[in-house]
């Protein structure tokens, strides 16, 4: 996937805000209006953040790998403040800027580290957010990053709905594309009193490829547990509650996925 260069801002002039538009040489001057109807878009929860990762050369814009990962979900506050929901047990109070550079509106989230994360706005209808950022790829066991290449995550996030809010609805979602492989979903009452704690299954799927996906109402104190049989360096899954991402520890056996500690509904 090549790194893309979007004419974001004729969505923008246009008024439409619903899509991806390329450069089609095309003059248009951003203005401040035009960011503060960006920034009024943004203003709420955004959840269900899925990451679409690419290596990608530099010089030659060929993609190397790509790959799935996690994201964190954001609350804006419409002014300069965003909430960053790296998962349902930890979120971090940011700052976030826009501004504007050859016709690309960009949105800088700032960590309370100084920590800056750029993200290019692909588009965003107010309840569709995609976002693309592009930094020096790390190659795994290196310390060094190569200039010559870039890890490019275009992420999409949805705007948090009234069922998101009024209940803790658990998402599951599996992506393996090149093999087959199996899942077993299933949840530990652990707020219930013993011997209520047995392990429940309640969804299962043989010998699929592609994308899985199944959602429950979840209560505080489950604790989600999925068993994903087949090559699980092929597989991806995201674990959500209301939309925020869970977070636990991930066991590997032969040909085989599952969840450990931690995954547990707030």
């Amino acid at each position: 996937m090549l790194v893309k260069n979007y004419l974001f801002a004729l969505l923008v002039v246009a008024g439409i805000l619903s899509g991806c538009q390329k450069d089609t040489g095309l003059t248009v001057n951003i203005l401040p209006t035009d960011l503060a109807n960006i920034n009024s878009q943004l203003k709420g929860v955004w959840v269900y953040p899925v990451a679409l990762n690419s290596i990608v050369e530099t010089a030659s814009k060929a993609t190397d790998s790509i790959s799935y990962g996690s994201a964190a979900a954001f609350r804006f506050d419409g002014g300069n403040h965003v909430n960053i929901l790296q998962d349902t047990k930890t979120t971090i109070k940011g700052t976030y800027a826009l501004s504007s550079k050859n016709n690309i509106v960009y949105l800088d989230v700032i960590y309370p580290s100084g920590n800056d994360v750029q993200y290019k706005i692909i588009s965003t209808n107010g309840s569709t957010l995609k976002l693309e950022s592009a930094i020096p790829y790390v190659a795994s066991g290196t310390t060094l990053s190569t200039i010559s290449r870039q890890l490019v995550s275009d992420i999409t996030l949805n705007k948090q709905s009234s069922s998101d809010i009024s209940g803790k609805l658990v998402r599951v979602f599996i992506i393996n594309n090149k093999t087959y492989y199996s899942v077993a979903v299933s949840v530990i009452h652990t707020a219930l009193p013993k011997p209520a704690d047995s392990t429940i299954l309640l969804n299962t799927k043989i010998n699929t490829v592609g994308s899985y996906q199944y959602e429950f109402p979840g209560r505080s104190g489950d604790q989600l547990k999925l068993d994903i049989l087949g090559d699980y360096s092929q597989t991806v899954f995201y674990a959500y509650c209301g939309g925020v991402p869970l977070a636990g520890a991930i066991g590997h056996d032969f040909q085989e996925l599952k969840t450990t500690t931690g995954w547990m509904v707030p």
